[in-house]
C-alpha cells in the first residue's frame, strides 16, 4: 500500500478517537445531576438523644425528608416512600453507601421519644437511618436553606386558624402545612435532586441515586 494510504488511515483512527472521547465526556455531562444547594454541617439530636451532625454523612448519597409526627397524611407517605427506597438500596446491595435521614419541623412536639416511637411502629430499620430533631431556630433556618414552606394552622374552637394564637390558647392543637419533598444529596452534601415527596416514583429515585454513586469524589 501506498504511504499516503496509510497516513489517512492514520488520521481516520484519530478522528474516530476524538469523537469518542467527546462522547464519553457529553454522556457524563448528561449523566449528571444539577447542584441545588449545600446541606449545612449543623448539630441535631438523634431519636436516642445523641447529638447528631448533619455532616456525619459526608461520604455517602443521603436520601433526606422532613415530616412532623402528627401529620395525618402526607408525612406517612414521604416516611413510606423512602422505606421503600430503603428496601431497595438493600436488595441492591447498596446499604453502606446510601444513608437515610428524616429531620422534623416540629421539634416542640417531636422529642427524641417520640420519633423513636414513631419510626420503630413502622418497623424502621435504623442501621442506615436517623430520625433528627433539634433547636426551634436552627430547624427555622434549615427548612429556609432547604427551601421548605411550613406554616402552623391552629385548630381553635373546632375552626383552622393560621397565625400565632393568644396566650390563652397557647395548648391549642395545630397542624404544619409544608413542603412535600424528598431530597437526594451526594458525598459531598450538596442537594442533586429534589423528588415529589409522597408521590415519589421508586425508579426513578433509585436510578438518581445511582448515578450519585457512581460519581467519582471531588479529590
Amino acid at each position: 500500500m501506498p504511504r499516503w494510504f496509510w497516513l489517512g488511515v492514520g488520521i481516520g483512527l484519530l478522528f474516530v478517537a476524538a469523537a469518542g472521547a467527546v462522547k464519553i465526556a457529553l454522556d457524563a455531562r448528561a449523566e449528571s445531576l444539577p447542584v441545588y444547594m449545600t446541606v449545612p454541617d449543623w448539630p441535631l439530636t438523634d431519636q436516642e438523644g445523641n447529638t447528631f451532625w448533619l455532616g456525619q454523612t459526608r461520604g455517602k448519597v443521603v436520601v433526606l425528608g422532613m415530616v412532623y409526627t402528627h401529620c395525618p397524611d402526607i408525612c406517612p407517605m414521604i416516611t413510606a416512600r423512602m422505606m421503600e427506597i430503603q428496601q431497595q438500596v438493600a436488595a441492591e446491595g447498596l446499604s453502606d453507601e446510601v444513608f437515610f435521614v428524616t429531620i422534623t419541623f416540629d421539634p416542640e412536639r417531636d422529642t427524641p421519644e417520640v420519633l423513636r416511637h414513631y419510626a420503630q411502629v413502622r418497623k424502621v430499620d435504623f442501621r442506615n437511618w436517623v430520625f433528627l430533631t433539634g433547636d426551634p431556630s436552627t430547624i427555622r433556618h434549615l427548612t429556609d436553606v432547604l427551601g421548605i414552606y411550613t406554616e402552623r394552622v391552629y385548630v381553635i374552637n373546632g375552626t383552622p386558624r393560621s397565625g400565632t394564637p393568644a396566650a390563652s390558647e397557647a395548648q391549642t392543637t395545630y397542624f404544619i402545612n409544608h413542603t412535600d419533598r424528598i431530597f437526594l444529596v451526594d458525598r459531598q452534601g450538596r442537594v442533586r435532586a429534589l423528588l415529589p415527596g409522597s408521590r415519589t416514583d421508586l425508579n426513578e429515585a433509585m436510578e438518581k441515586i445511582r448515578r450519585l454513586l457512581r460519581e467519582r469524589p471531588a479529590s
